[in-house]
């Protein structure tokens, strides 16, 4: 029986090693699925919670929408809206979303994001591209950041 033990413990350990070596080994890192899933839970916490500082990180740069400007002028009117009330009570509904990513455009789309709160309810598509930024470490990290939105009935 002491024998048994040993055996099945070495087998243990081999197998516990062997799966930290291969994680270790392959090098890949998360998909391109996983990294804008990311994105998008990070929007819904960001909403929820109304930390606008925190949806910011999830908007591009280069973040275009055409009536309301670049990222700046989405941060102002964002703080609006937070200011008016309209995201009180607001709750990220991804039970419907669908990813799409369209490799030769380099775009994702995240579609229907359902938005609701005391104001009322919509469904908004993410469209995404991927970057590089620079993580909390210092190290350059491929990211899907959000490059424009469409609201459904605008």
């Amino acid at each position: 029986m002491k024998r048994f033990l040993s055996v099945v413990s070495a087998l243990c350990v081999i197998f516990a090693m062997s799966l930290i070596l291969g994680c270790a080994g392959t090098g890949k890192g998360p998909t391109d699925e996983e990294l804008i899933r990311a994105t998008i839970d990070k929007v819904k916490v960001a909403l929820e919670t109304k930390n606008l500082d925190m949806l910011m990180t999830t908007f591009a740069d280069d973040f275009e929408h055409p009536e309301v400007g670049g990222k700046e002028e989405a941060r102002q009117a964002l703080q609006m809206g937070l200011e008016s009330g309209y995201a009180d009570e607001g709750k990220v509904d991804l039970t419907n979303m669908e990813l799409k990513i369209d490799k030769e455009k380099g775009t994702a789309s995240a579609y229907p994001i359902d938005l609701s709160s005391a104001a009322g309810s919509v469904s908004v598509e993410l469209v995404l591209k991927k970057y590089e930024v620079t993580n909390e470490k210092g190290k350059k990290v491929p990211a899907w950041l959000i490059k424009t939105i469409n609201v459904d009935g605008l």
